[in-house]
């Protein structure tokens, strides 16, 4: 029959640094790690901030060239467009129209854009 030793509990610890020297390394090692994750705690909310701003204007229906004039999905398709759910309109009310044809009193550069397939000298669909 074997013996147990009685310091298997102070044995298993080998690992662990022994002395005065050692300890306060450890202590340097938290310390830093502390501080580096107070920083990078900073860093997320400091990007998280940003980045709403930028999401606003990545999802925004009018920088991506649609219009945000029709209330459903059926105007949006009488004026020749298709609806994109993937970007959204300030108004929550109106659908997000790609390719529509723009109605009287917008601004246009060509005839193509508008309804009435005139866009007059002042630059507005007539």
């Amino acid at each position: 029959m074997k013996k147990v030793n009685k310091n298997w509990f102070s044995n298993f610890f080998t690992f662990l640094p022994h002395g005065r020297k050692a300890s306060a390394n450890m202590w340097w090692i938290i310390i830093g790690a502390v501080i580096a994750l107070v920083v990078m705690i900073i860093l997320m909310v400091m990007f998280t901030s940003k980045t709403g701003t930028l999401e606003g204007g990545l999802l925004d229906c009018e920088s991506k060239g649609g219009d945000c004039t029709h209330s459903t999905v059926a105007d949006c398709e009488n004026v020749g467009g298709s609806v994109s759910s993937a970007f959204s309109c300030k108004d929550t009310a109106k659908e997000c129209c790609f390719g529509s044809k723009k109605s009287q009193g917008k601004t246009c550069t060509s005839g193509i854009e508008c309804i009435s397939g005139t866009c007059g000298t002042d630059k507005k669909c007539t």
